[in-house]
Parts: structure tokens; sequence; C-alpha cells
């Protein structure tokens, strides 16, 4: 059983999630802002006009290994500088980052 989850059938080690890497929702529609050095690449999603969001990222700091956080930027006042932390119950099923960006033409 997982400690962090309470699953039974659970495995997941913080090592496969940080190699999985960045993952993200199936209801995003486009690329929005490119990455600095200071925030990751974020996404427009359908549904969520008022903000780019970035794919969930593996929180390293966090022991658990599903422990997720995301880049928040506010369109509407043009910044950003929010993380949301939250808790991804299987995240090998979603897809990742590299994949939807290959999808989309996008290598990086």
């Amino acid at each position: 059983m997982c400690e962090f989850c309470g699953c039974e059938e659970c495995t997941l080690t913080k090592e496969q999630a940080i190699q999985y890497g960045a993952i993200i929702a199936n209801y995003i529609d486009c690329p929005m802002r490119a990455a600095t050095k200071e925030t990751p690449m974020t996404y427009f999603f359908k549904g969520n006009p008022y903000y780019s969001l970035s794919a969930w990222i593996p929180d390293e700091e966090d022991e658990s290994p599903h422990a997720y956080k995301r880049f928040v930027f506010d369109e509407d006042e043009g910044c950003g500088d929010e993380w949301e932390y939250t808790e991804i119950e299987n995240p090998l099923a979603w897809q990742t980052e590299k994949e939807f960006l290959k999808k989309i033409g996008i290598e990086q």
C-alpha cells in the first residue's frame, strides 16, 4: 500500500514521477507564454480564459510521489508569481508535457 495515497495497488515512487516528468491535462488548447529562467511555459486551457497554467511538475521538495505543482499566470493582470500545489492520484496515466509539445510540432 502507498503510504502517501493509501491505495493498495499504488507502487509509484518519487523517482518514477520525476523521470516521467511534467504532465498536462487533456483539455489543454495551446501554448501561451514561453518559459523563462524563472517560470515554466504556460498554456491556455479550454474554459479558463483568465489564466494560463503550466504543466503539473513533480514537486521535488515534497517526499510524496503524488505531489505536483504548476505555475499560474494571470492574463488579465499580465503577471504571474503564484504556484498551485496538488496531489495527483495516478500521474503516469496523464500525457506528458513533452508528448503534447511533440504532438503539436514543438520539439524540446
